[in-house]
This record gives C-alpha cells, structure tokens and sequence, in this order.
C-alpha cells in the first residue's frame, strides 16, 4: 500500500477515537454529578479541563510544527491519550478527573495539532475536500459516543468507558510505531512566533479565528449540555441518544460539503448554513416539543458541521506554507469558544433555568454570520511583508 495511504489511515483510525471521546463527556455528566455530587457550575468545568490542554499544547506544537519529528510527536500524543483515558478510568476525585482530563487534553493537542498540517502535505491540491472528509470521521467517532455511554452505563459504571477508550487508541500507536514520513513531504516554512502579529493581520486568517470562537462556543453548548437540556423532554438515555442525534448530522453534512468545497467558495457556503441554523435554533429553544425538536436539532447539526472544517481549510489555503501556524490558530479560536461558552451557560443554568442556558446559542450563530459577512467584504485571503516574500 502506498505510504500517504497508510498515513492516511493512521490519522483517521485516530480521529475516530477522538471523536468518540470528545462526546462521552456530554453524556456522562449526571453519572459524574452523581458520582461526586457537584453542581451544575463545576460540572461546567469538565468542559474546558478536557479543552485548555488541547488548546495550549495543539497551538504550541502547530507554531513549531515545521520544526518537530512529526512521527515522534504523532506517536507521543496517541500514546498519552490511550495512557490519560486509562487514568480517568481511576480517577478516585472529581479533582483528578479534572487533571486527568487536562492531560488527556495536552496528548490530544499534540496530535492534532499536526495532524491537519501532514494532510495538507499530503494532499495539497484538495485540502477541503479532506479535511472535511477527516472531519466527517471524527463526526462518526463522535456520534457513536454517547450511544457507547448509554451502552456501558446498561451494564458498568461510568469507569468503564473511559478504560474501554484506551483500548481504542492502540492500533494508531502501533501504525505510528511501524510507519515512517515520505521523504519529499513538503514542511512548510520557518515561522517565528513575531511574524504572528502579520498573520493575524490578514483579514481573512482574522475572520477565521473570530468566526471560529463562535462556531466553538455554538459546538461546545450543544456537546455538554444537549443532554441535560433534551432530559427536559426525554428519560435520560434518551435525551443521550438525542445529541447522537445532532452527531449524527455532521456524517451526512460534511460528506455533502466534502463535495461543495472545490465548487462553492467557503465563506458563502459557511455563510448560507449560519442563515438557515439562526430560525431553526430559534425554533427548537422556544417552540420546540417531541419529534420537532429532534427534527431541528439535527438541521442544526447539518448546518454547524461545516463551519469548522470549511474555515481551518480556507485559512490554510489562503496561506499555505504556514499550515501549521493557521491551524494552530484556528484549533485555539475554535477550543477558547468551546471551553468558554459552556461555563456561561453552566451558571446561567444555574442562575436561570437550562432552557435560557440554551438560547445563548441563538444569539452566538447570529454573531457568527456577521462575522463572515464581514470577512467576505474585508478579506481577500493576501499578505503582505515577509509573510509574502516567505511563500514566493
């Protein structure tokens, strides 16, 4: 089998592991409250424990990506992750939860934050086609996590799950182990942390960024508290099937956009979906009930899964020989709207009720189209200075 192939599968055994992981959280948060009897606002901690790790390690390993044996950090974020899940499988306190999650967060980060830089080496000429077929991976890993919940939770405690996860992680550490990187694979340029500043210049790497916090806020609430919100209207494993549910759109969502990338320019497509998600999420926060919320919810997910695929792919095309930094900046804008927005509504939840927690939601999709409005009209993907000089 061709080498770019096999890199090709050991970074999508990978994401599927991710995102099943990423989404068990969601779903074990009343285990967790009930495990460790902690309330709503620190249970809003959980969220940005399993991200701030992420977030630190993914942006500082993405600066220096074309600096680092991508094998070696590959192969030490795949086996940290697998070795922190087994860890959270024992944490004895709601304390050590929050740490062990922490590190698993840091391996993850390392991971990911090389990861879409060696496809975008790999495949230069079709980078948003992959990454939102990469994307759409994670999506299937991501929609089977809470099922996996409701699953060991029938017959274990919620220990299990994350013993189970470890499991998951090991064929992509023996695949990193046995592999080796094709010799001509492009790097990309040097890239010094004061030519970050010029980037972020860049109308169009500025928009990105901005857009993808909300985009992450918008993801964020949906993953941790869909549960609770669903458990309003559904028992409880019913209300974990429910953000499957919303899952479960992204597979169809991103293999629709997979398509539309090379035909549609990003922006307008991003844009068009943030439009049709701001009356649909209006509609299941306030008018809502039964099969019509759950109809929403999933052309929410349909709408929400090419936001960030889509924008971390056009801000590495519009400068491509610093993949590496581009995605490092687009995976901390989107992770900061993750970690942030699900603490807001954790203590409005608190403050308020969880339905009002949720509206935050629509509020977030509306500021997200403005963003892009005002990228199409600002942006026009040049840089200038040595940022400039570096790509010619």
């Amino acid at each position: 089998m061709h080498k770019r192939t096999l890199w090709t599968v050991a970074l999508f055994s990978f994401v599927v592991g991710n995102g099943i992981t990423s989404q068990v959280r969601g779903a074990l948060l009343p285990s967790i409250k009930e495990s460790f009897t902690v309330s709503n606002s620190f249970l809003g901690l959980v969220a940005p424990a399993g991200t701030l790790g992420y977030l630190l390690a993914a942006v500082t390993v993405g600066f220096a990506a074309h600096r680092l044996d991508t094998r070696r950090f590959l192969l030490l974020g795949a086996a940290g992750t697998a070795i922190f899940l087994g860890l959270l499988s024992q944490a004895p306190t709601y304390v050590f939860l929050l740490f062990f999650l922490l590190g698993q967060g840091i391996t993850i980060g390392i991971f990911r934050g090389l990861d879409r830089p060696l496809l975008s080496a790999l495949y230069p000429d079709s980078r948003g086609q992959l990454f939102n077929l990469y994307a759409l991976t994670w999506a299937v890993g991501a929609t089977i996590g809470p099922l996996f919940v409701n699953q060991v939770l029938a017959t274990s405690t919620w220990q299990t799950t994350f013993f189970v996860l470890a499991l998951v992680f090991l064929p992509s550490v023996v695949m990193l182990i046995a592999l080796e990187l094709p010799a001509d694979l492009d790097h990309g340029h040097s890239f010094a942390l004061s030519d970050l500043g010029e980037l972020l210049r860049n109308p169009s790497i500025l928009g990105m960024a901005v857009a993808l916090l909300f985009s992450g806020g918008i993801e964020g609430g949906f993953f941790t508290w869909l549960p609770t919100f669903a458990g309003q209207y559904f028992p409880q494993s019913t209300a974990n099937v429910v953000l499957s549910i919303f899952l479960a759109a992204y597979i169809p969502g991103r293999l629709v956009y997979s398509h539309l990338a090379d035909r549609i320019a990003p922006l307008t497509l991003v844009l068009a979906l943030s439009v049709v998600a701001v009356p649909v999420l209006a509609y299941v926060f306030y008018l809502g009930t039964g099969i019509g919320l759950i109809i929403g919810i999933f052309v929410v997910g349909l709408c929400v899964s090419g936001f960030f695929p889509t924008l971390s792919a056009f801000g590495i095309d519009t400068v491509p020989n610093h993949s590496g930094p581009v995605n490092a900046i687009a995976i901390s804008a989107n992770f900061v709207g993750l970690s942030i927005l699900p603490v807001v509504m954790g203590v409005v939840s608190d403050q308020y009720a969880i339905t009002t927690a949720m509206r935050l939601l629509i509020v977030s999709m509306g500021a997200f189209a403005v963003v892009i409005v005002v990228t199409k009209l600002t942006g026009d993907g040049t840089l200038s200075g040595s940022l400039l000089r570096n790509q010619s």
